[in-house]
């Protein structure tokens, strides 16, 4: 099993780099796909990741 892994290994210890940030938006997104019964278009979905994930300002000027 160690072998197969090795070379993804020896990269975390040289580079120390992970996915976990990448991983944890992905899981927020699908949360809020599965949450999002109803929504009738792809824009009213974009909207709503969007407005959760913080990249979308509320305010109307």
């Amino acid at each position: 099993m160690l072998e197969n892994r090795l070379q993804r290994l020896l990269n975390y210890l040289q580079q120390r780099i992970t996915n976990a940030a990448s991983e944890g938006v992905n899981s927020r997104v699908a949360r809020i796909i599965a949450n999002a019964r109803g929504l009738r278009t792809f824009i009213a979905l974009r909207i709503r990741v969007l407005f959760f994930l913080g990249k979308l300002d509320p305010s109307i000027d």
